[in-house]
């Protein structure tokens, strides 16, 4: 039997549920209404109109969204889908081809006259285990991991051939490097499926070796879609020795497509530029390794592209977990600063800069609160920074 206190009581803990559930629905109102892009900030992609393209991700899901899509039209000029391009989502099988996310994005974009960065055509990861290993779960021989290679490549970059600008053609093809090398192969991934499927029957007397699989990627990638410009693309691009590798591999395949019979314009390079993908973090980042990095990338007569910025608070072993106090801000914004410093320096070399995330709660490192505008997607004082570099450096 419930006596009366006891009824009581229960009634003012039902109350008070009530009441906090109440509260946290009017909390949960209040975030959802000050998640809210503000179309009157100034535009980065107008900003910067003369120097290079701004641009960001979108996934196929989100292009219904019309908020978020005015808010991508006002802010960029450049799209990269996040992952709807990578050869796993087009190509289950051999022979098997799905373009209907892909063909959304980029319906979505010539729609909102916004350019398309393809990424990526040949990759160890996210990759269709038909391109490179047999239904006995060995490696393809050399001759057909290169005969599946042609067929996507062509199949994939003909399809969207004169919809996309440029493509990642093959990403993220060194590892494992610590002096600086005199030869680039010699800091492959030696364990990427390709390398070790056109390993596999390669004639060493022909000088022939598992690292074919690039020259081959970029020429399939020029016979398809010869409008295309054509990237190789890569993280850690700073250090030393992956800077010297990429410039290095980038020289040698020119100098190899010159004498290509296939090469039916002389002048142009085959490997056009190269993409300095820029996930740092704001405590080891070194802009004067920046700047190295986009010399020796001039030197080697390419373009650059940093195609994938973003700048987590902390660092790798000690990852930043809690919103950013207005300080940690601040020390954020400064090194957007000092990038965008270096970039206008160089505007005539690179053709573009990407951010891989258009709000910290729509990040890959969204814990780290990486790019410029916050989970209730207000601009940051990132923004203000790379609205105006030298202004923000030097008033902070």
């Amino acid at each position: 039997m419930i006596t009366l206190p006891q009824k009581r009581r229960r009634l003012a803990q039902g109350l008070v549920f009530l009441l906090v559930q109440a509260l946290l629905f009017l909390v949960s109102v209040g975030q959802a209404t000050a998640a809210k892009w503000d179309l009157s900030l100034p535009s980065l992609a107008n900003t910067y109109k003369d120097d290079f393209m701004i641009g960001n991700v979108m996934n196929p899901n989100q292009t219904t969204d019309d908020e978020l899509t005015a808010m991508f039209k006002h802010q960029y000029n450049l799209v990269t889908a996040e992952n709807d391009m990578k050869p796993q989502y087009l190509s289950s099988a051999k022979g098997v081809y799905n373009f209907a996310n892909a063909d959304t994005l980029v319906n979505w974009a010539k729609a909102k006259n916004i350019k398309v960065h393809g990424h990526t055509l040949v990759w160890h990861s996210q990759s269709a285990p038909w391109l490179t290993t047999g239904e006995d779960g060995k490696p393809l021989t050399r001759t057909a991991a290169k005969a599946n290679m042609e067929e996507y490549i062509h199949k994939v970059a003909g399809h969207f051939k004169g919809k996309v600008i440029s493509w990642d053609v093959v990403n993220e093809a060194f590892d494992g490097g610590t002096g600086i090398p005199t030869d680039w192969k010699s800091v492959l991934r030696k364990n990427s499926p390709w390398y070790i499927a056109y390993e596999n029957g390669a004639d060493k007397k022909k000088g022939e070796s598992g690292a074919d699989y690039i020259y081959d990627a970029f020429v399939f990638a020029r016979l398809a879609d010869p409008g295309a410009t054509l990237y190789y693309n890569d993280y850690n691009e700073t250090d030393a020795w992956k800077r010297e590798a990429m410039a290095l591999m980038a020289e040698d395949l020119n100098a190899q497509w010159k004498k290509d019979q296939r090469n039916a314009d002389p002048n142009r390079l085959l490997v056009e530029a190269l993409g300095m993908q820029a996930h740092y973090w704001t405590a080891n980042l070194n802009v004067n390794d920046v700047e190295a990095t986009i010399t020796r990338f001039i030197k080697a007569g390419v373009k650059v592209g940093v195609t994938e910025l973003d700048i987590p608070y902390g660092s790798y072993s000690k990852q930043h977990t809690t919103p950013l106090t207005k300080e940690e801000e601040r020390f954020q914004a400064r090194l957007y600063a000092q990038l965008f410093k270096v970039y206008k320096k160089y505007a005539n070399s690179i053709d573009r800069v990407t951010f891989w995330g258009k709000a910290d709660s729509q990040s890959w490192r969204g814990q780290g609160s990486p790019v410029l505008f916050d989970r209730t997607f207000a601009a940051k004082q990132a923004f203000d920074a790379v609205i105006d570099p030298e202004g923000f450096l030097e008033a902070n």
